[in-house]
């Protein structure tokens, strides 16, 4: 049996074992709740974070490509049909075009014809030419008897170019004397005037 002393040296050293015991469940139940908090928290910092330079990433990405695309919508031109001069009436063919002064005959006026390759793709020089002389025939008969021998001479002949500049807009310019159109141009209008002559019935 047990002596007094004995006993309460027991039941110290129970209290103290069961204190020390309960301390440390506490202590163990704070740190494993804290490291979770603390992970958890970590983890969504983390994540919160790369989630939002990820979108920013992409609003960049998706703002250069949109440059870009509008960028080269903004430069490259749509696709024209092809050019093609005026047509020759049939009426018209009889009309002969001469340099100087044809002999014997009345000179009857001023004509003009004219071509223009607007909305159309880039013409060469000698085809738009042609049609401002099939303008300029085709015209001329609306004046004159279609019984007469009619001749043209031409008097004058311009050239007008358009210019697409920087800004994607278009600037006329007088391109009568270049003997190169740039790479930006096309030729745009092309204008003959002539002095009509009757030379007598056919």
């Amino acid at each position: 049996m047990l002596s007094k002393n004995n006993l309460l040296k027991v039941s110290l050293m129970t209290g103290l074992a069961s204190c020390f015991m309960f301390n440390n469940a506490i202590a163990a139940d704070v740190v494993v709740e804290v490291d979770e908090d603390a992970q958890s928290y970590s983890s969504q910092t983390t994540d919160s974070k790369l989630l939002k330079e990820r979108n920013e990433n992409i609003d960049v990405a998706r703002e250069l490509v949109i440059t870009k695309s509008s960028s080269d919508a903004y430069y490259k031109l749509p696709r024209l049909p092809q050019y093609t001069p005026k047509p020759l009436i049939e009426d018209a063919k009889g009309i002969a075009i001469v340099n100087g002064v044809p002999l014997n005959c009345k000179l009857l006026g001023e004509t003009e014809g004219i071509d223009s390759s607007d909305g159309k793709a880039a013409p060469s020089f000698e085809l738009i030419r042609e049609g401002a002389l099939n303008d300029l025939r085709n015209g001329t008969m609306d004046l004159v008897d279609s019984r007469d021998r009619i001749v043209l001479t031409p008097v004058k002949e311009a050239m007008t170019c358009e210019i697409r500049n920087e800004g994607d807009q278009f600037d006329e310019k007088d391109c009568t004397t270049w003997t190169q159109i740039p790479n930006n141009g096309k030729i745009l209008f092309y204008r003959i005037h002539a002095n009509v002559f009757d030379c007598g019935a056919r």
